[in-house]
């Protein structure tokens, strides 16, 4: 566990490779440190060792041991021939553990299957079908895990036809059995996706591999990547989420940007002992006992990182503990810098239930961040703000104009702060440019060149499925060879001739027979050595294709232009917001500006406050599914009653009257205060100390008494929800809204909801979020962590006499992937290290094996 830091990352893996004990490989004085080395060069993570017929376990332990040095898993594996169920045998594959018994393991597979023909001599490497539903039951009963060539690769399943009823059943039969689909080419997935699947009820995770016979001509038609330890045990984690854990493309998958990500978080304070976390990009759980250090490490970061919420704790005692562990706490983002005024989300415990409650107008405000983030409709509240504004700056006095304007500037500051750090997006941008300029020079090809690339594509893939189709073919006559081609059963019928003649009539068949049988193996020899022949020439065909130099140009521009199309796209990302950020700044002396601008009436200002809202309140609402955001008007009358008993004498009936008027209906109040400022102007309201008729009209008709409400629906109105639903509704206008690019933290989401929501409703955000968010959540509940396939999971543990951490420090953390197995240890003296990240999750989390069982049969309910 110490090598990996971050749970399961994207490597690139290869699946199907040969070495020299394969019959059939190109170049026998390839040695096992070439074939790491050449791995090594390509970057490939991890191996499976798949040779024909045969497991050479002294090779796989030397290469293993090569591997090792070079941080390549290699896995053991094994090809073999099915029995021919179309025109062509089916090839499929058994890969195995990394920490299997070689031995045991080969000598089970050598003597339990038609194998064994190859050890007593009756066949040869080549000449040996396997039963293909008996040979995969004895894999899994190993403990191992098939696939099967799919798609147009050659000796596919699909040269089953799906023309007859019992053959779609045998196809049928094999997708259930086996693990996955290893592709010819990527563009096999979409049939199998949109087609295939639903209609078998099975999710099978599709590869592409290399099928390698030659280290020194390692080719790959595009990079399989898995996301998962490079083990065997995170390849399984593959099956269990079929969607999710691989992706068969060139560049590595979901890759966010530097400055939105943190990559390691050190505490140098005493109780932590230097503890370094590292973080994944993608869903990063921590878990752990009751007062174990979970909240503490995730409020450290958010007070550290500035998150604009209130980071509390126990008590004040305990609160200076966590500001001392800040004050020693290191956060490194992935792009290298130490910036602690990069934005965050941070969700603290019991958030959900305290916006629900609204005391403080929260929800409100989160509902109009919400709605902001659709820049039509942000725009229309910017708008009607900068009229608010202007409209109260016609009226107000300059110092009035001036506290609008510094609340503005500062609204400005966090709009351009959620957009991002302008030093990281410059620096990404100019880390964009460089690689675009490079890309630049090799895009240089005319369309002549272009034209004759295709045909050189064209004549290589011709020439390389006919050379498929002539090593089945020799195959074939190979095995024609050694046919008869004479009714032996005929000898039989000799007996029933006297001993003479029967001696005669049997040196003359014996004679035929083999001057025939001769004849035959000659004339088949010669099909053989043309095919062989055909081979060679095309092979050499392709040689000169492959070193000619215009197929060499045709073919960097074709792969390198995807790559320059993806680097444009993030350029002009990261240019957006820098223009987005001008803009906002920009905007800042416009606002100011603004305000000298609108002249009109007083009244007829002071109505446009709810006509401007009331034109545009449609265009507001939001809808998510079954969850609603519907905007309203809101009339503050507790606001203005409370401006007329501050100015208005209330001694007098007349006072008493004003401040006392009945108001039912917008139409009302504007009369009210059409009166009253008619009343004002006459200088014939009597006021208190301190406010002239001058002062309170500029009070009341500056002051917009109008704001946006919104009521939230989802199966029922919110003010008519429970209180754990009404939680519930937060989190998910919380989730489900937001488009913010920076990390999210979030303490314990699952509490006072129910399991059925979490599972399906916050795992579900969870899966779709962590794709383009870093999220780091605290929790207790196993749904979260394994239904959502958490990336990283950190356990956390503080000393205890049954709890001991390492050289005894308070609180102690460990990091680790969902399929880091290890059974419970009882002679490890350190807790955390006692046994496997799963085997912790289970122990901690209440429901955490059912979870793993939930997870490990997902995908295959419908089988």
């Amino acid at each position: 566990m110490s090598q990996i830091y971050r749970g399961s990352e994207w490597r690139k893996w290869d699946l199907h490779f040969h070495t020299p004990s394969s019959y059939d490989y190109q170049n026998l004085s390839v040695t096992n440190e070439a074939i790491v080395d050449g791995l090594f060069a390509n970057g490939i993570a991890v191996v499976a060792i798949t040779d024909h017929n045969i497991i050479d376990v002294s090779r796989i332990r030397e290469l293993k041991r090569l591997g090792a040095v070079r941080g390549i898993t290699v896995l053991p594996g094994i090809e073999f021939l099915a029995e021919a169920r179309g025109s062509d045998p089916i090839h499929y594959i058994g890969i195995f553990s990394e920490d299997c018994d070689l031995d045991l393991l080969w000598g089970q597979l050598e003597h339990k299957t038609e194998l064994f023909r190859i050890k007593t001599g009756e066949k040869k490497f080549n000449e040996v079908y396997c039963v293909l539903q008996d040979t995969v039951n004895l894999i899994k009963e190993l403990g191992g895990l098939v696939t099967i060539h799919a798609g147009s690769k050659s000796n596919t399943v699909e040269n089953i036809t799906n023309s007859l009823p019992h053959t779609i059943a045998q196809k049928i039969e094999i997708a259930m059995a086996v693990d996955f689909y290893e592709l010819g080419k990527p563009q096999d997935k979409t049939g199998y996706i949109n087609t295939v699947f639903p209609a078998i009820g099975k999710h099978i995770p599709m590869i592409i591999a290399s099928d390698n016979h030659n280290i020194t001509k390692y080719i790959l038609k595009e990079n399989c990547w898995i996301k998962a330890d490079p083990t065997f045990e995170g390849l399984k984690q593959v099956v269990f989420e079929p969607k999710e854990r691989v992706r068969i493309q060139a560049g590595k998958p979901q890759e966010k940007f530097g400055y939105q990500v943190i990559d390691h978080v050190i505490i140098s304070h005493r109780d932590f002992s230097g503890a370094k976390i590292y973080l994944n990009q993608n869903l990063n759980s921590i878990i752990g006992g009751r007062s174990t250090g979970k909240s503490i490490l995730l409020g450290a970061i958010a007070k550290k990182l500035h998150c604009g919420k209130e980071v509390k704790f126990e008590n004040r005692e305990y609160e200076e503990y966590v500001e001392q562990i800040v004050s020693e706490m290191t956060i490194i983002w992935r792009d290298g810098i130490e910036d602690d005024q990069r934005n965050i989300e941070y969700f603290p415990q019991s958030y959900m239930h305290r916006l629900a409650r609204n005391s403080d107008k929260e929800l409100d405000n989160l509902v109009e961040e919400i709605i902001t983030q659709d820049e039509h409709k942000a725009n229309l509240l910017k708008n009607y703000a900068d009229f608010s504004r202007n409209n109260s700056s016609e009226i107000m006095a300059k110092i009035s104009m001036l506290f609008q304007t510094l609340s503005d500037y500062h609204g400005n500051l966090r709009s351009v702060r959620e957009i991002g750090d302008q030093a990281g997006i410059l620096k990404e941008r100019l880390s964009l440019s460089t690689q675009i300029e490079a890309l630049r020079s090799t895009l240089q090809i005319s369309a002549e060149e272009l034209t004759e690339y295709n045909t050189l594509v064209n004549k290589f893939n011709y020439n390389t499925n006919q050379i498929s189709f002539a090593q089945t073919e020799i195959l074939k006559l190979s095995n024609l060879e050694r046919r008869s081609i004479t009714n032996d059963s005929i000898e039989f019928e000799f007996n029933d001739y006297r001993d003479v003649l029967k001696s005669q009539i049997q040196s003359i068949f014996n004679n035929l027979k083999d001057s025939y049988q001769k004849e035959w193996s000659k004339n088949i020899g010669l099909l053989k050595l043309g095919k062989t022949h055909q081979i060679e020439e095309l092979q050499t065909q392709n040689n000169e294709i492959l070193s000619n130099p215009l197929y060499t140009k045709g073919a960097s521009v074709v792969r390198n232009n995807e790559q320059f199309q993806d680097l444009q796209l993030k350029l002009k990302v990261q240019t957006d917001k820098l223009f987005e950020i001008e803009n906002l700044k920009k905007s800042e002396t416009a606002i100011t500006a603004q305000y000298h601008e609108i002249k009109s009436s007083i009244i007829s200002l002071f109505r446009d406050y709810y006509n401007n809202i009331v034109s545009f309140l449609d265009s507001l609402s939001l809808q998510s599914e079954k969850l609603t955001i519907k905007a309203e008007v809101k009339l503050d009358l507790n606001q203005y009653r409370s401006i007329l008993l501050a100015s208005v004498n209330q001694q007098s009936s007349q006072g008493q009257e004003i401040s006392g008027k009945p108001i039912d209906s917008v139409d009302e109040f504007f009369t009210a205060v059409n009166e009253l400022f008619n009343s004002l102007l006459n200088n014939s309201v009597t006021l208190k100390g301190g406010y002239t008729p001058l002062i309170l009209s500029q009070k009341l008709l500056s002051t917009n008494f109008f704001s946006i409400s919104y009521e939230i629906v989802y199966e029922d109105v919110f003010k008519h929800m429970s209180e754990g639903k009404k939680a519930f509704v937060v989190l998910m206008l919380l989730l489900d809204f937001s488009n913010k690019s920076c990390p999210i933290l979030i303490d314990q989401p699952e509490d006072d909801l129910d399991n059925r929501a979490i599972y399906h409703e916050l795992v579900k955000y969870i899966i779709k979020k962590k794709k383009q968010r870093q999220v780091i959540v605290v929790t207790h509940n196993p749904n979260i962590v394994v239904g959502a396939d958490s990336e990283l999971v950190i356990v956390s543990n503080q000393n205890g006499i049954n709890t001991p951490n390492t050289k005894n420090r308070k609180f102690e953390y460990v990091s680790g992937s969902l399929e880091h197995t290890k059974l419970k240890n009882q002679n490890v003296f350190e807790i955390l290290y006692s046994q496997g990240t799963r085997q912790h999750v289970c122990e901690i989390l209440e429901g955490g094996f059912e979870a793993f069982k939930r997870r490990e049969l997902k995908y295959r309910m419908n089988t």
